[in-house]
């Protein structure tokens, strides 16, 4: 009997095997790195005060690519603070008053037609900035930056852009948080923290970007000069393209940036099927560059070909069948609990299964939270620990759309979701054509 117990249980618990392990092996490479800061890698840049650093921090620009912003601007605006003199935006062909908006507060604005979505629109805004201007900002217009110290004192994004510069390096990932807004922003909080404190940390000086991140600009002109300006993945293949020519990215947790997170289950799903979309049509349209840019380095080998590659999107169908298991475990059980006797008893039914496998991850979760959280965050993540067995194994649902998706488009023409990224089926098509 345990002989055919224990491989079923395997299979329900796909996604805690994985998450598990990819835990240890992250905390190992955490390790590895021999560094307790809150960056990703030491950085030997020299020691300055707050007012040198301000002093002789080279010019830097925000840009932000929006799209029918509207009454919004003022607010975007008014969350930069002191920085607003340093934001650079593209109306990306906005068709209401957007513009006049922008006008009105005063802001450097360039227009941009047809709508190109947010890398081709930062491309076309990156050939507006001036000369001198050495670093660029890329944010999203929900997104409020920490530190508006004003006088001499230098803020955090101050001290972080000088010691990036100093760094050399392409651009770094600084941490994202989900503003408090109900449930679903506590979920993604605690999701969005675990993946950027133990994932990105772990990958040293070849992290990923994310939606804003921090470029050389000549770095981010080269990633865009080569990038397929499709708007899944954007920024993980910004990333791939600086990783694939020996450029380096490291991630700094002391650079706060807060965001809107999903407040709807719809645009929650939304966002995962594109996400899902975007991962697997970089992985089949630039394989060659995943190679080349995990090429002798263990820690990229392990987060893109194992996995990412393997225990992502190889054991995915594996990842289907334990999501169906899980489900008849815990239908089965609440069969049991009201006496209906409508699912029969058996080695695939057993109503176990889904309780191990809540329990195992819970415990995973709360771990990876006390890692990565403090004592004020945790305050506040707390009352998702017990349900985020159910938000990580549901993920499952827009993931599998995501990735038919691809295949629709590839073999039928047409998606069965539409997600919100994009509209237009055949600009999707041409984009998913191999790059070189």
């Amino acid at each position: 009997m345990t002989d055919v117990w224990l491989p079923i249980y395997a299979l329900a618990s796909t996604l805690v095997l994985t998450d598990t392990l990819d835990l240890l092996v992250r905390l190992f490479f955490r390790r590895v790195q021999a560094h307790s800061g809150r960056t990703s890698v030491p950085l030997d840049v020299g020691r300055f005060t707050p007012y040198q650093m301000r002093l002789h921090l080279r010019p830097f620009a925000i840009l932000a690519s929006v799209h029918n912003l509207s009454a919004r601007a003022e607010e975007f605006v008014s969350r930069l603070g002191r920085f607003r003199e340093r934001l650079w935006v593209i109306d990306d062909a906005s068709t209401d008053d957007t513009v006049e908006h922008l006008d009105r507060l005063g802001i450097r604005y360039v227009r941009g037609a047809p709508n190109r979505k947010k890398p081709g629109a930062i491309r076309q805004l990156l050939a507006s900035l001036p000369p001198e201007v050495a670093t660029i900002v890329v944010v999203d217009p929900d997104v409020e930056m920490d530190g508006q110290t004003g006088g001499t004192e230098a803020s955090s994004l101050e001290m972080v852009l000088f010691e990036f510069q100093r760094s050399g390096m392409a651009a770094v990932c600084p941490r994202i948080l989900v503003r408090a807004d109900g449930w679903w922003a506590d979920f993604q909080y605690v999701e969005y923290s675990i993946a950027l404190e133990i994932g990105r940390k772990g990958l040293g000086d070849h992290a990923l970007t994310s939606g804003a991140s921090i470029y050389r600009r000549d770095a981010l002109e080269k990633a865009l000069a080569l990038h397929s300006l499709s708007i899944y993945a954007e920024d993980l293949s910004n990333a791939l393209i600086l990783l694939s020519v020996e450029e380096r990215i490291y991630y700094d947790g002391r650079l706060v940036v807060t965001t809107d997170g999903k407040r709807s289950l719809r645009a929650l799903f939304s966002q995962r099927v594109g996400w899902a979309f975007g991962l697997i049509q970089i992985y089949l349209r630039d394989f060659r560059r995943i190679l080349r840019a995990t090429a002798a380095r263990p820690f990229l080998i392990y987060h893109f070909v194992v996995y990412t590659g393997f225990m992502g999107l190889a054991l995915h169908p594996l990842r289907v069948a334990g999501l169906g298991l899980l489900g008849v475990s815990l239908a089965n059980g609440i069969d049991n609990l009201v006496g209906l006797s409508w699912i029969p008893d058996n080695h695939w039914t057993n109503p176990l299964y889904v309780v191990l496998a809540y329990v195992q991850y819970t415990l995973l979760t709360l771990a990876q939270m006390l890692l990565v959280l403090t004592r004020r965050e945790w305050r506040r993540a707390w009352r998702v620990a017990p349900l985020y067995f159910f938000y990580a194994v549901l993920q499952t649902l827009p993931m599998t759309l995501g990735y038919l998706n691809w295949f629709g488009l590839r073999f039928f023409g047409r998606r069965l979701y539409r997600d919100h990224y994009q509209a237009d089926e055949a600009l999707i098509r041409r984009q998913m054509a191999p790059s070189s």
